[in-house]
């Protein structure tokens, strides 16, 4: 309450909202595995809700600490938890329209390209990965360069050496305007799997010549897309999702 009513005064006085109150970053790649649910920032890594694996968030939580009502995943034996950050900041300077202002906290944004947000937890309520993946409900525009974020995301794990390897099309992928992206690179240490994948493509059925229909209504049928998945190497060992790297 105390944020808002000082965000309210800015707009009041017209003030820039970066004049008003400096917010907390603290993102997804900054927790620590092992790190418990209690003491995760609420206050700024609000609606969690259980995840779906870069899909639609399903049974909304009260708090992390509900983590057991999610599922556990077969591939990787934990529960992933979706979240949102808080984005009020953001909402204010749009308000004032301050360009400034709305690049600096674009809360559920990465280079400008819509992100989606999860944890991995253990059945300790510990967290043990998580996951950033480009909004597949973003505009066509905007997705369109989804695939460009993988870049980046590879940035953001200090220290990694990845290694890199192109997929073979399946049956029916096709490239877009004559570029094909399908690339998985993989990075493993004594403590962390990192993978991060990219996508750039028609999938079968989406190309023209697969369903013949108009240009325009086939506008948003292809695939552009980036996830990182991030794991701590003692919680996924001889777990299905991560065998071709982790030995037990």
């Amino acid at each position: 309450m105390l944020r808002l009513l000082v965000a309210v005064l800015a707009v009041a006085c017209g003030l820039p909202v970066s004049a008003a109150f400096a917010q907390s970053r603290a993102r997804i790649w900054d927790v620590q595995f092992g790190t418990p649910v209690t003491q995760l920032p609420i206050n700024e890594w609000v609606d969690p809700a259980c995840g779906t694996n870069g899909g639609p968030p399903t049974l909304p939580l009260t708090t992390f600490a509900d983590f057991v009502r999610c599922p556990v995943e077969p591939a990787t034996g934990l529960r992933e938890v979706w979240f949102v950050y808080d984005d009020e900041w953001e909402y204010i300077a749009r308000a004032q329209r301050d360009e400034r202002g709305i690049a600096r906290y674009s809360a559920n944004a990465l280079d400008r390209q819509p992100i989606l947000t999860s944890l991995l937890i253990d059945g300790g309520g510990l967290v043990q990965g998580y996951r950033v993946i480009t909004d597949p409900r973003a505009p066509v525009d905007v997705r369109r360069d989804s695939h460009l974020l993988g870049g980046l995301l590879k940035t953001l794990i200090g220290g990694a050496r990845w290694n890199c390897a192109d997929q073979p099309a399946e049956e029916r992928e096709r490239p877009i305007d004559g570029l094909f992206v399908k690339q998985t690179c993989v990075a493993v240490s004594e403590k962390r799997l990192a993978r991060v994948e990219t996508r750039y493509l028609y999938k079968a059925g989406q190309d023209l010549r697969d369903v013949p229909r108009f240009a325009a209504d086939a506008a948003g049928d292809f695939e552009s897309a980036s996830r990182l998945e991030v794991y701590a190497i003692d919680a996924v060992t001889g777990a299905p999702c991560c065998q071709a790297y982790v030995r037990p």
